[in-house]
């Protein structure tokens, strides 16, 4: 399996250009649903979305009347972003230019990860893990993605891959309300072909 490169990798100004008006992804989707068939809480709920790229699920989240800390570690991100928010949402967005490593989280409700979490690097991501499953109220929920050890990325020494023994790991202290792995051969945002293996994870704080 070959090892990507620095010069492999896609500019992410391109990415963020392609997945312009893509829909929200399936987990966020699913956890929303999940959320708005239980009671109301007091205040608007608030939820971290990791790697918020060009903002596919944080205007779903500001559309459904949730606040939003949006997390990437590109500047363009947040450009596309804040671009993409309409004015009557920005008073609910936050944005913050920071790396999975060194992020801090708050007190919230939802933590999503949309294709973004493999992206922290494996000496980092236990912590990383840990701060998110601090950082979530009792009944709040983690969403989104992990990559397996079979994906084509895989050989990426700064990326992070797990079997499924390791997710289910990931997920105790959770009551895991949607669990599924897939691998399937398709395309990549740049339009590249690629072998993916991915856990698609919702999962709710006891």
């Amino acid at each position: 399996m070959p090892r990507i490169t620095e010069r492999e990798k896609p500019p992410w100004s391109r990415y963020y250009k392609a997945t312009i008006g893509w829909a929200p992804s399936n987990t966020l989707t699913k956890a929303l649903s999940l959320f708005e068939i239980e009671p109301s809480i007091r205040g608007t709920r608030l939820a971290v979305d990791l790697g918020c790229g060009a903002g596919r699920d944080t205007i779903e989240l500001l559309r459904r009347g949730w606040r939003v800390l949006a997390v990437d570690n590109e500047p363009d991100a947040m450009k596309f972003l804040r671009s993409a928010a309409l004015p009557k949402y920005r008073a609910r967005l936050r944005t913050r230019l920071v790396s999975f490593e060194t992020v801090t989280f708050p007190k919230c409700d939802l933590t999503n990860g949309s294709y973004s979490l493999p992206f922290c690097r494996p000496d980092h991501f236990d912590s990383f893990w840990h701060r998110i499953m601090i950082s979530l109220r009792p009944g709040g929920r983690v969403a989104g993605h992990l990559f397996g050890v079979r994906d084509e990325w895989a050989s990426s020494a700064d990326m992070t891959f797990h079997e499924l023994r390791q997710v289910k790991t990931l997920l105790r202290g959770f009551r895991t309300e949607f669990l599924d792995e897939k691998e399937w051969d398709g395309g990549t945002a740049s339009g590249k072909r690629k072998h993916w293996h991915v856990f698609s994870i919702v999962a709710k704080k006891l």
